[in-house]
C-alpha cells in the first residue's frame, strides 16, 4: 500500500490516531512536503539513490507494521515513521542521507534486543540491517566475513559445522552486530576473549559532511581508531556497520555440563563456593551461576569446558558436594554444546535487566544481600545471572580496545518480568533496590546490558576509555547525528 501524506502526518502527530506516537520538531515537520514524501514512497524501488529511501520499507499503514516496529523487550512500544530493512550497504547510505537531508531522527537496529529500547524511535526512521545475513568462512586464512544482520546462532552454526568458532553469548536470535560492538561475553570468553577481540575489520557507514553518508572499511591500517572504538564502544555511536571480518578459532570437542539444585536453601552457600572456583579454574572453564527467586526455588550452574570430562569433574566437585543436585555432563562438539545451553528462541517479554561487574569476591554480607533480595521478589521471573571472568580477557590491556572491564572476577545481572502495570512497579522497584544494595560490592556496568537509571553511565560502561571514545566520536560524527539516550558525546 502506498504511503500518503496523511498517513505520515498521522504518525508524526501526538495522539492523532496512533497511540504512543511522538511529534518531531516543527522544523522537521516542515520538510515533509510532497517532494520529501515522494522520495520516501519512491524508495520502494531497488535503485540506489541517496535522495531516496531504498530497501524493504514498512510504513504505518502496511499490514506488517506492528511486527516490524517492535523489539524483543515489549516494555517499549515505538511508532516510527518508517522501518527501512536494508538489503545492502547502499540502502544504509541512502537511509542515513535521507534522514539527514530531512532532519529526521533515526536509530540503527540489528537483532532487536536493545534492552532499553534505544534501537527504535517514535516519529523517526529505524534503519534495520537484519535482512543482511550473509556468512562466508575461509578456512585457509581462518577468517569469516559476516553481514551484520546475522544472529549469534547463525554464526555459531556456520562456523561450528566447519570446526571453528568465535566467542559469543548463548542466546538464540540475538544479533551479532550489537553483541560485537559492545564487547560480547559468553562461555568461551576465558579461552578466546570477548567477541570484539576477534574482530579484525568492519565495513561501516558513517556521516559524510553535513548531509551525507559514506561507506568506509576499518582495520588495523585504515581507520584504525574506528576499529578500536568498534571493539567494545557500543552500537549506534559512530555509524551503521554492514559487514564484519572475524578471526576464527578452531574449537574441537568440549564438555557441556548442567547442574540443577531443587533446594533453594543452598543458594548462599553455593554462591560463595562458585565465586571461589569459577574465576580461578583454568581458562577452558566457562561457567554460569543462575539462581532464581525463592518462589521458583531452582538453582542452576552450567557451562562449557575446553578440556577433559575427568578434569571438569574435579573442578565442579566442591559444588556438587552441596545438596543433592542433578548433574549432566557430555563430551560433544562445540556446536552441539552451544545449542544445548542456548535452547530455543527466547520469546518477547516485558523485562528490566541491570548489570554490573564484581572485581573483588563478595564478602558474606554481600552474598546475604543477594539472597535477601532473591527471597523478596514474588515470582515474576526474578533471577540473577553470573558469568565467570578472567583468562584470555584479562590478558588484554584495558586500553587496547574500547572494551574496558577486563579484570573483574565475574559479571552479574539481575532481572524480573511482568505482564501488567502493578507487576511492572514491583519489578522496577526491586531491580533498583537490588542495584542500590549492591553498590558497595560491584563496579560499572556492561554496555550491552544498559540501564537507564545509571547516572555516570559513561564511566560505568567505558571507564578510562571514554575520553578516547569522545575524541573518535568528534572526528567521525562531530554533529552527533548518531545519538540515543546514553550515546557517546562529541567534544
Amino acid at each position: 500500500m502506498e504511503a500518503t501524506r496523511r498517513n505520515v502526518l498521522r504518525v508524526l502527530a501526538v495522539g492523532a490516531g496512533v497511540a504512543g506516537a511522538a511529534a518531531i520538531s516543527p522544523s522537521a515537520l516542515a520538510t515533509y512536503g510532497d517532494r520529501a514524501l515522494g522520495e520516501a514512497t519512491a524508495g520502494r524501488s531497488p535503485h540506489p539513490d541517496p535522495g531516496r529511501l531504498t530497501g524493504r520499507l514498512v510504513f504505518p499503514d502496511d499490514a506488517d507494521y506492528d511486527a516490524a516496529r517492535l523489539g524483543w523487550n515489549r516494555q517499549f512500544n515505538p511508532y516510527p515513521l518508517v522501518i527501512v530493512f536494508c538489503q545492502d550497504a547502499q540502502d544504509v547510505i541512502n537511509a542515513i542521507t535521507w534522514c539527514r537531508r530531512h532532519d529526521v531522527a533515526f536509530r540503527a537496529r540489528g537483532g532487536r534486543h536493545a534492552l532499553e529500547g534505544w534501537s527504535a524511535v517514535d516519529g523517526g526512521v529505524i534503519i534495520d540491517v537484519s535482512d543482511m545475513q550473509g556468512i562466508e568462512l575461509d578456512t585457509h586464512t581462518r577468517q569469516a566475513t559476516v553481514q551484520t544482520g546475522a544472529t549469534q546462532d547463525q554464526v555459531v552454526e556456520a562456523l561450528g559445522e566447519q570446526g571453528f568458532a568465535i566467542p559469543t553469548g548463548a542466546e538464540v536470535g540475538v544479533g551479532v552486530a550489537g553483541v560485537t560492538l559492545g564487547g560480547g561475553i559468553g562461555q568461551l570468553s576465558r579461552s578466546l576473549g570477548v567477541t570484539s577481540d576477534s574482530l579484525a575489520g568492519l565495513d561501516i557507514v558513517i556521516p559524510d559532511g553535513e548531509r551525507g553518508a559514506r561507506l568506509v572499511h576499518a582495520d588495523e591500517t585504515r581507520h584504525a581508531d574506528l576499529l578500536w572504538a568498534s571493539r567494545g564502544g557500543g552500537g549506534g555511536n559512530f555509524g551503521i556497520a554492514t559487514k564484519y571480518t572475524y578471526r576464527v578459532h578452531p574449537v574441537s570437542d568440549v564438555v557441556v555440563y548442567q547442574i540443577t539444585w531443587d533446594d533453594w536453601r543452598y543458594v548462599g552457600k553455593l554462591f560463595e563456593r562458585w565465586q571461589r572456583i569459577a574465576p580461578f579454574a583454568d581458562d577452558g572453564f566457562g561457567s554460569v551461576f543462575n539462581p532464581k527467586t525463592r518462589t521458583d526455588g531452582h538453582i542452576y550452574c552450567n557451562g562449557i569446558y575446553r578440556g577433559s570430562e575427568y578434569r571438569l569433574r574435579e573442578i565442579i566437585r566442591p559444588l556438587i558436594e552441596i545438596g543433592n543436585p542433578q548433574v549432566i555432563t557430555e563430551t560433544t562438539s562445540y556446536l552441539d554444546a552451544w545449542n544445548q545451553l542456548a535452547g530455543t528462541t527466547d520469546p518477547p517479554r516485558k523485562t528490566h535487566i541491570p548489570s554490573s561487574w564484581v572485581y573483588d569476591l563478595l564478602p558474606k554480607r554481600g552474598i546475604d544481600t543477594i539472597v535477601r533480595h532473591l527471597a523478596e521478589l514474588p515470582g515474576l521471573g526474578g533471577e540473577i545471572w553470573c558469568l565467570n571472568w578472567g583468562g584470555a580477557v584479562e590478558r588484554v590491556p584495558t586500553d587496547a580496545t574500547a572494551f574496558f572491564h577486563r579484570s573483574p572476577r565475574y559479571y552479574m545481572e539481575w532481572s524480573g518480568n511482568w505482564e501488567n502495570d502493578e507487576e511492572q512497579k514491583t519489578v522496577m522497584a526491586w531491580t533498583e533496590q537490588f542495584r542500590q544494595a549492591l553498590l558497595p560490592y560491584v563496579n560499572g556496568s556492561y554496555v550491552n546490558v544498559p540501564d537507564s537509571s545509571i547516572g555516570d553511565w559513561a564511566t560505568a560502561y567505558y571507564g578510562d576509555n571514554y575520553a578516547r571514545l569522545r575524541e573518535i566520536k568528534t572526528k567521525y560524527d562531530p554533529h552527533e547525528f548518531f545519538q540515543y539516550e546514553q550515546s557517546i558525546r562529541p567534544h
